[in-house]
């Protein structure tokens, strides 16, 4: 009925009201990706590659369905191709995140390595009758807090890039669309822990 109607229109206003707001991004998705080029790690500078492209071409598609939908861009045949642009830019969205999560991935493979060596460094010392040992003790037992605070961290960044996944996913039929925006929520939830966390951090 009319308010159904109402509800519509607004979710409408609020999409295209996203959209502007994200048309500086893909400044910064560019220079992110050029930053990626120069490091020395050639795996991981093609994951933060792909995953900076990926989002700045997903947002640069975004504009051009922005522009279709409120009129400014309009085809000669009078049809307009939003929803062309639409799943394009989904893919590249999609394809921005999966990059993100294998970048992830890889960094968590690493700090669950250094945990790994800390660990058995921290039991080698702890072995000896050594007093010189006990500085060395406290040393290492930081440094597992630090890489253990990181994996954690790493952690939440995996779930959350994975969870973003599925708003594209779902607006591309490869999940059902509720399944993608109950992921979208989940992904919010996690982004706001991560913040709160910083935010204790920083007290």
């Amino acid at each position: 009925g009319f308010q159904c109607k109402q509800i519509s229109h607004l979710e409408y206003y609020i999409t295209l009201a996203r959209k502007v707001v994200r048309i500086t991004r893909d400044i910064e998705y560019v220079s992110l990706g050029l930053d990626a080029m120069k490091n020395p790690d050639r795996v991981e500078a093609i994951g933060r590659t792909i995953a900076a492209f990926g989002k700045c071409c997903w947002l640069l598609t975004d504009h051009i369905d922005l522009l279709y939908r409120i009129g400014v861009l309009t085809c000669p045949s009078g049809s307009s191709p939003v929803s062309r642009w639409s799943k394009v830019s989904n893919w590249l969205w999609l394809l921005g995140y999966l990059g993100s999560v294998g970048l992830y991935l890889r960094q968590l493979s690493i700090v669950e390595n250094q945990i790994f060596l800390s660990q058995r460094e921290f039991v080698s010392c702890g072995l000896t009758d050594d007093d010189d040992d006990d500085d060395e003790l406290e040393r290492l037992s930081e440094r597992l807090d630090q890489l253990k605070s990181t994996r954690i961290a790493l952690w939440c960044d995996v779930t959350r890039e994975v969870l973003d996944c599925g708003i594209p996913a779902g607006s591309l039929g490869l999940l059902p669309m509720s399944l993608g925006s109950a992921a979208g929520v989940a992904s919010s939830v996690v982004g706001g822990y991560q913040i709160t966390q910083s935010l204790q951090l920083m007290r």
